[in-house]
């Protein structure tokens, strides 16, 4: 009896991308490419996405958000309560235990390269020496913070769990309990182009915008009727990554469908900006692909030998 032919498994697990990653990070330096995946798994390229390199992370891991740092330097928030530093080439991680109990959601590294955490029990959490001690701020409610945006070097947005909005005008040294935005509202994601106009996608596919610094809020036309996972700012545009895999691109006080070529995996849930005009598009079933206006695709990020209309994997 022949033994069973396993080559076509095998060959399948040494990819760099595998189709059974579900992404749910990713962020640019502007010179490498980062993505993160539910399992553990950050994929790396410093060719705009013709080639990846794997590396799994220390067990248990999931990365839920990325960001980089002024100096280029990447920074990881991992679902298991700890933060992974990395180098600029994507390359080299080391993890950091955040303290407590706080679940954590959202990452960003303040221009002054201070780390802050949001999460759990209103709490935000902030690390002036790269993770080695935290400082917490707990504003003493129960709701989950799910976003956290520094705009410039002194402004910075929170947003989440029952429309909760914090703003803080001293790079993070107080912050200010805003209005909350209307019908209990659960941020998926939030993004803001100046200190006064930001907007936040969340359930249904609802997407709020606010004029005057998160103090107010209206409705916008998502003519997608999917939730956006994901707000990507690519110069004077704004994209929306969500549900069906599709994409939404804001045309006034409206989102449209954005054709961006790919057949589309069950979401898209991360991007990261290349140039003005491409972007990293990331989610379930291993999608990992590279788009450009308007909707094209400019690679099939993990297999540059791909057909142009290939599924996403």
């Amino acid at each position: 009896m022949q033994a069973p032919d396993f080559s076509a498994v095998m060959a399948e697990r040494e990819k760099s991308v595998l189709r059974s990653d579900t992404f749910q990070s990713a962020s640019s330096n502007g010179k490498v490419l980062v993505a993160g995946t539910a399992s553990g798994a950050l994929v790396s390229s410093a060719d705009a996405g013709r080639s990846w390199s794997r590396q799994r992370l220390a067990s248990p891991a999931s990365v839920i958000a990325l960001t980089a740092c002024a100096d280029g330097s990447f920074i990881g928030l991992d679902f298991y309560r700890k933060v992974w530093i990395g180098d600029a080439a994507g390359q080299q991680w080391s993890a950091r235990p955040l303290p407590g109990k706080i679940n954590p959601m959202a990452i960003a590294c303040a221009p002054d390269g201070r780390l802050w955490v949001a999460g759990s029990h209103t709490t935000l959490l902030s690390s002036a020496d790269r993770g080695q001690t935290w400082e917490a701020r707990d504003f003493d409610e129960d709701a989950l913070l799910t976003t956290l945006q520094f705009i410039d070097d002194q402004h910075a947005v929170v947003t989440g769990e029952f429309g909760t909005v914090l703003t803080s005008a001293d790079a993070g040294k107080t912050w200010v309990k805003q209005a909350p935005i209307p019908g209990d509202f659960y941020p998926y994601a939030t993004v803001f182009t100046d200190r006064s106009n930001g907007w936040t996608s969340g359930l249904g596919g609802v997407i709020w915008h606010t004029a005057d610094g998160g103090k107010t809020w209206r409705a916008q036309d998502n003519r997608a009727a999917a939730p956006m996972y994901t707000l990507l700012r690519q110069g004077d545009e704004l994209y929306g990554l969500g549900g069906g895999g599709l994409m939404v691109v804001k045309r006034g006080d409206t989102w449209e469908r954005f054709d961006h070529g790919l057949v589309p995996p069950a979401y898209l849930a991360a991007g990261a900006v290349l140039d003005a005009r491409s972007m990293l598009v990331a989610g379930s079933a291993g999608a990992l692909h590279v788009v450009t206006a308007p909707g094209q695709i400019a690679l099939a990020a993990h297999d540059p030998h791909t057909p142009s209309q290939g599924a996403a994997r």
